[in-house]
């Protein structure tokens, strides 16, 4: 009898012990569940899933991630992303910083900082960086975050890869909600002429580039939308006469959650309408200019940006649109930020 309850104690304790093996093997098999994902530039990545631990380059792709509620996963970041200090409440350190941009990146930093992967732009230098960091096995994401007509996809993008779909999901759908509401108040309505200028004079928008979907979403007339290259002649904004002229950020400023004075920014729009020969452009001559800084057009892939050059333009047509809401929702809810005035001049409610 006694040999028959020591076997049968034996056989307990052996499944108890299979069952704690397999509990772990369990375990260890969700840490270790991977996803593929199909990044920007169309490359299959297959991650951890969730990502837990990611370094960034680029500000749009900080904020995109800020914005779907993962930016505590950033464990390193470029030299852009860390000089605005106040767009992200301080949070990135001098020892999080890699490299100035994807194009200087310190490859044996990324390796001490340990991040399950990188996320890059597709500029230039993501095959050299996909070769180098596979040796320390992070992988490589490629995200495009600075083009609007991307915006719904990356988000999806993102969240997926955080494990933040829903959150990312909400935030396509309020911004997608906004440029239905603007597409359906413009049908018919004939368009305005826009000079659109980024930073240095002549410096536009053409097809393309990061900001010509930013302007043809707003409803209007790019003078420029047929141009071969984003820099014209000063002769030739005069000779097209735009009704109006938007402009984002003074030459020297960067991209900074802090707004410009109304000083700086009366000088930038002083020193726009005394050009040679920009006294007789219909913008000027109407005063129908508008200034954005360069934080506030980028917000949400320069969707926001969008929002308020719509409303600029056509303001009669879009009474249910308020640009500095718009800006207001995207700081307050999206970036976890306190709201600020003074990025637009003048302001648009």
């Amino acid at each position: 009898m006694s040999k028959i309850i020591a076997i049968m104690l034996l056989l307990c304790c052996g499944m108890m012990l299979f069952g704690c093996a397999d509990d772990n093997g369990r375990r260890k098999a969700e840490q270790q569940k991977t996803i593929v994902v199909t990044d920007s530039v169309g490359r299959k990545v297959e991650l951890p899933y969730p990502l837990e631990r990611v370094a960034v380059c680029n500000v749009y792709n900080a904020e995109l991630i800020t914005a779907v509620g993962a930016i505590d996963k950033i464990v390193g970041v470029d030299n852009y992303i860390f000089k605005d200090q106040s767009g992200f409440k301080n949070r990135f350190n001098e020892a999080q910083v890699f490299g100035i941009s994807q194009n200087a990146m310190n490859y044996e930093k990324l390796a001490e900082l340990a991040p399950q992967a990188v996320i890059i732009t597709g500029e230039g230098t993501w095959r050299d960086a996909q070769e180098m960091l596979d040796r320390f096995g992070i992988k490589v994401i490629v995200i495009n975050s600075y083009y609007t007509d991307q915006f719904a996809d990356n988000c999806r993008l993102i969240g997926r890869i955080f494990g933040r779909e829903e959150q990312a999901e909400e935030l396509v759908n309020y911004f997608n909600d906004k440029l239905a509401y603007i597409q359906k108040q413009l049908q018919g309505v004939p368009r305005r002429s826009l000079y659109f200028e980024y930073r240095t004079l002549g410096k536009t928008a053409v097809p393309g580039d990061y900001f010509y979907k930013m302007v043809e979403y707003s409803g209007a007339d790019n003078i420029f939308a047929a141009a071969k290259g984003s820099q014209v002649d000063q002769e030739a904004i005069i000779e097209k006469d735009p009704q109006y002229i938007v402009k984002v950020a003074d030459a020297n400023a960067y991209s900074s959650y802090q707004p410009p004075t109304i000083e700086e920014e009366k000088a930038i729009k002083k020193e726009l309408v005394l050009r040679s020969g920009w006294a007789g452009i219909d913008a000027v001559r109407n005063d129908r200019i508008l200034l954005l800084s360069h934080y506030l057009h980028g917000g949400a892939s320069k969707l926001v940006g969008t929002i308020y050059i719509a409303k600029f333009l056509y303001p009669e047509y879009l009474p249910e649109l308020h640009p500095e809401e718009v800006f207001k929702t995207w700081l307050e809810k999206y970036q976890q930020l306190h709201y600020i005035k003074g990025h637009a001049y003048p302001e648009l409610y």
